[in-house]
């Protein structure tokens, strides 16, 4: 009686040290839950790596681009997978430029959300999806006020539109569209990525 009693203490400790996994998950924090990464993060994946990057400049509607192919970018993985950070360096309008970014998944909002700091803009840009994404590719949306290139700001509003097109592993483009008051939206900047061999 006793050998049987202890060895059903042992099969029940077991079974609950196996079931401990699937409760511990349902028991975390919200916020903890939340923010681990998820199906959505990983449409992200073909993003990570170093690229060579073609960027074209639009200085407005219809106007011919100015190209730039000294740009270069890394992408890696941060804080275990929740986000991607970039690091984007060359040369644009025949100065160093330099662009910093973060991406990620907002699953509590359920939307894609994407911040970027560069050396174009005297602001943060933050940039919110709209929960229509899809794996090939979405689009963010966000607004700032414009500096401009003559010596005095303009200071005009426009509304801004973040594009990625993910074509496969090895290639993918972004988008910048602007639009201001009373305009139509038209491409701003573009930005060809083409993974760099190992």
């Amino acid at each position: 009686m006793i050998v049987r009693t202890t060895l059903a203490a042992v099969a029940l400790a077991a079974l609950s040290s196996l079931a401990t996994p699937a409760i511990a998950q349902e028991a975390l924090p919200a916020s903890t839950r939340l923010s681990m990464p998820g199906e959505k993060h990983a449409w992200l994946e073909p993003l990570i790596g170093d690229w060579s990057v073609e960027m074209l400049v639009y200085p407005g509607p219809g106007a011919e681009p100015i190209v730039s192919t000294e740009v270069e970018a890394t992408r890696t993985w941060t804080l275990d997978g929740r986000y991607v950070r970039e690091e984007l360096r060359g040369v644009v309008f025949g100065r160093p430029s330099a662009r910093d970014g973060t991406l990620g998944y907002n699953a509590l909002d359920g939307r894609f959300e994407w911040v970027t700091v560069d050396t174009f803009e005297p602001g943060q840009m933050v940039y919110f999806g709209r929960g229509d994404e899809e794996a090939a590719g979405f689009s963010l949306y966000g607004e700032s006020t414009e500096a401009g290139m003559a010596p005095e700001p303009t200071g005009r509003k426009r509304e801004l539109r973040f594009e990625f097109e993910i074509a496969g592993p090895d290639y993918h483009v972004q988008r910048i569209f602007a639009r201001y008051p009373g305009q139509e939206e038209f491409l701003f900047v573009e930005q060809r990525f083409t993974r760099k061999p190992e």
